[in-house]
């Protein structure tokens, strides 16, 4: 390999190390009773939770629906990753060393394969914790299983889960690229003779190119962090609510649909997106988030599975069903202190809407 291949497969091998000291996966679960959230950060030999004690509510929380609990002394898989890991560093660092080229594909091959091994292993664990339930559960849904979504956000009763990499995660990902980048680099092409020292060896064109490919992994990396979908923008006055087709004018009272491919369905009244969904416009499993307005900050979106809401004939809202969302439960109480009503949750509000308005009453 051309020197300029063997410090980046070098590279590539030390920023491995990181992975023993930063979370691999993160899984979060939201509901209107945690308003905090709850989350547990996956190491390549731990399992832990985002806050002090959230793997025990977490666990607390799985024995009522007969979810066994994550004990992380009983995952083997915590205890083979971390030697397999030193194996991949050690391996990465001989290879480039003896500057053999076939060995930097060798190893990001191998990388390759054992990072599906481990997204498949994964999954199984995922699978047997959400659908090898007690029976004698406290709570039994038949037909019901509780597996977290491998990648994305997936609706589990009133709680919400997300599963995405964290920054170990990500280290893995770059370290492979890289890999492929070294044994790229140093294919046959230009000559660099054999006198020539590593930092006159690396000329400005492959300055050029190093630079460029080290770029683009960042920014890569960048958009997988950030490349959630986010409400879109409402033209108040002009934009037709997707249910009942008025214009939407009212900020305190609108709503926003995502679905997983990014497209955004609009609403004139919280009651509007509870509707549409009670008529499976779009399909559960295409719905990426929900989105209602700060009754408090008009034109602020919050989360709607994360809010708490309040119905009072006081807030006079679009479709009459005179719903409004607060950000917090402090937001909630003295909203309810001030115009009376009734506080609902997110599955509360869908249950009145389909309540209240029948296929004969409905807009």
């Amino acid at each position: 390999m051309k020197p300029l291949s063997r410090i980046l497969l070098a590279f590539a091998s030390v920023l491995l190390v990181g992975m023993y000291f930063l979370p691999m996966w993160s899984i979060s679960l939201d509901a209107p009773q945690y308003p905090e959230g709850l989350g547990m950060k996956i190491y390549i030999n731990t399992v832990v939770g985002r806050e002090e004690n959230d793997l025990t509510n977490i666990n607390g929380l799985n024995h009522y629906i007969g979810m066994k609990r994550i004990e992380p002394d009983s995952i083997p898989e915590l205890r083979y990753m971390p030697p397999i890991i030193g194996v991949m560093i050690a391996l990465g660092l001989l290879a480039s060393l003896l500057g053999r080229r076939w060995m930097a594909l060798a190893w990001s091959g191998l990388f390759v394969v054992l990072g599906v091994v481990g997204i498949i292993d994964f999954y199984l664990w995922e699978y047997d914790y959400g659908h090898n339930l007690d029976q004698h559960a406290a709570i039994v849904i038949p037909g019901m299983s509780y597996q977290p979504p491998l990648l994305g956000s997936k609706q589990l009763l009133n709680f919400t889960a997300h599963s995405y990499p964290d920054v170990a995660g990500y280290i893995a990902g770059i370290s492979i690229l890289m890999g492929f980048a070294a044994w790229f680099l140093s294919r046959p092409g230009a000559k660099i003779s054999e006198k020539t020292s590593v930092p006159t060896a690396i000329n400005a064109g492959q300055t050029g190119t190093i630079v460029g490919f080290l770029v683009g992994i960042l920014l890569s990396a960048s958009v997988l962090t950030s490349c959630e979908p986010a409400p879109e923008a409402i033209d108040w006055g002009k934009t037709e609510c997707a249910h009942c087709k008025m214009n939407i004018a009212d900020k305190r009272f609108a709503a926003e649909l995502l679905t997983t491919k990014g497209k955004a369905y609009k609403f004139d009244a919280i009651e509007c997106m509870a509707g549409f969904l009670n008529d499976g416009t779009v399909a559960k499993a295409d719905v990426h988030s929900l989105w209602v307005m700060d009754y408090d900050n008009a034109g602020t979106f919050l989360n709607a599975q994360k809010s708490f809401f309040l119905q009072s004939p006081k807030f006079q809202s679009p479709m009459s069903l005179n719903i409004a969302a607060f950000a917090n439960n402090k937001a909630v109480r003295a909203a309810e202190q001030q115009y009376a009503g009734k506080e609902l949750y997110w599955d509360g509000v869908r249950l009145l809407v389909a309540k209240e308005w029948s296929t004969e009453t409905k807009p």
